[in-house]
């Protein structure tokens, strides 16, 4: 059987606090780096699925039960397809004419 003293010889004496707790300046900023960025990610996931979650779809609209309110559902989606493309993306008109 082995004694007390040997057995406490094998324990470390590492403190777990201090492994917890950087040791340098650039630990702490890469750390906070690292937190801002999770946070980020997370609130853009979250934006992301709320947005996919209220916009208007074709399956929302076959769950109404009134037809008026199928109906205004429907004029709804559409409207919003067919909205013109964001600034930018559009083709030019002049390339759109046939060539004379």
């Amino acid at each position: 059987m082995q004694s007390r003293e040997r057995y406490a010889e094998t324990i470390p004496n590492d403190n777990e606090s201090d492994l917890a707790q950087p040791q340098s300046p650039e630990e702490i900023v890469d750390r906070f780096g690292m937190r801002a960025s999770l946070l980020m990610l997370c609130i853009g996931l979250l934006i992301a699925a709320v947005w996919l979650v209220s916009r208007p779809s074709f399956e929302k609209c076959l769950a109404l039960e009134n037809a008026t309110e199928r109906q205004a559902c429907y004029d709804n989606l559409r409207a919003e397809l067919l909205k013109p493309p964001a600034k930018g993306a559009e083709a030019p008109v002049a390339a759109l004419r046939w060539p004379r």
